[in-house]
């Protein structure tokens, strides 16, 4: 069964509203209890945000602050930001209209003596965005399966003797990685050996881009042979952009799991290479610093003639 594309069900949305809602209520005079998401809580701005009229985020900001607002809002689907926005870590015009948004119904949020809403960050917004992020880390997994993707750790049921191990000899993770590949070449751009069970070779598009074990450059591999192209938190630049346009064949399947500052930019790569999104999955996951998870694209590339 396909997980429906809705990065936050209905179901939820009415939950973590709700309890928004109950934040909103309890908020303080001059302020309420600290930020906890794992997102916020440890921003200096966003913390003095909360209980400071200068400290309000405004647009024309930038910062690391901004980009996190950006990923809370991205991430609790009140709107699409433009990726130079992303980038830039700038509250430029996207990123004030997705404010405005989110502080629109039906949460009405809105400061002394307003009768509609602003595009202001301040202590009663920062508080919202807080608690819902608290609720989406809290979140249950995925009730429903998928035929595309591991939705645990330990990926489709094979030998984890033959996984490699991390430096800490830890074995590698196999959460949001392609499950049930195709038949023919399958290339994990930036892995680290956690789809080699499925048949998935390591490789590079753009040397010294990313960390990890020295992996070769997908200059070696042959135009239109790849029928399964795998990313897991790793960028895809313009030189990957292209070598992902060139090695894929006619329909390969390309999976990315990413998260909310850069799912904007992949969903623009997605659109530019012609591929179509099969399946869009929003992935808890705790280990995860920011404690957004991975946001999952499955996608159906151009059929080449």
């Amino acid at each position: 069964m396909l997980i429906a594309s809705d990065r936050v069900s209905a179901a939820l949305r009415s939950t973590i509203l709700g309890d928004a809602c109950a934040a909103l209520r309890g908020l303080r005079q001059g302020g309420s209890m600290p930020l906890t998401s794992k997102l916020f809580r440890d921003d200096a701005a966003l913390q003095n945000c909360l209980v400071s009229d200068a400290g309000h985020v405004t647009p024309g900001a930038r910062g690391d602050h901004v980009s996190k607002i950006q990923a809370a809002l991205v991430t609790l689907g009140a709107g699409v930001i433009a990726p130079d926005e992303i980038e830039g870590s700038l509250y430029g015009q996207t990123t004030a209209r997705t404010v405005l948004a989110f502080k629109g119904p039906p949460r009405n949020i809105l400061g002394p003596g307003q009768t509609t809403p602003d595009n202001i960050v301040g202590k009663k917004t920062i508080a919202a965005l807080d608690n819902e992020l608290v609720a989406f880390e809290n979140r249950p997994p995925p009730a429903v399966g998928s035929i595309f993707v591991s939705l645990t750790h330990e990926g489709s049921p094979h030998d984890h003797s033959t996984c490699p191990r991390d430096a800490g000899g830890r074995l590698v993770d196999h959460i949001a990685t392609p499950i049930n590949p195709g038949l023919g070449r399958k290339v994990n751009i930036g892995g680290e050996g956690e789809t080699q069970y499925q048949g998935f070779e390591d490789f590079v598009t753009d040397p010294g881009v990313v960390g990890g074990p020295p992996r070769p450059l997908t200059d070696t591999i042959p135009r239109d042979t790849v029928t399964d192209i795998a990313l897991r938190s790793a960028p895809i630049t313009p030189r990957g952009e292209s070598e992902i346009r060139r090695i894929a064949a006619s329909g390969a399947r390309l999976t990315i799991a990413t998260n909310a500052f850069t799912l904007p930019k992949m969903e623009q790569i997605v659109q530019r290479l012609g591929g179509t999104v099969i399946e869009s999955i929003s992935l808890p996951d705790t280990s995860v610093p920011d404690g957004l998870g991975y946001q999952i694209l499955v996608v159906v590339l151009p059929t080449k003639f």
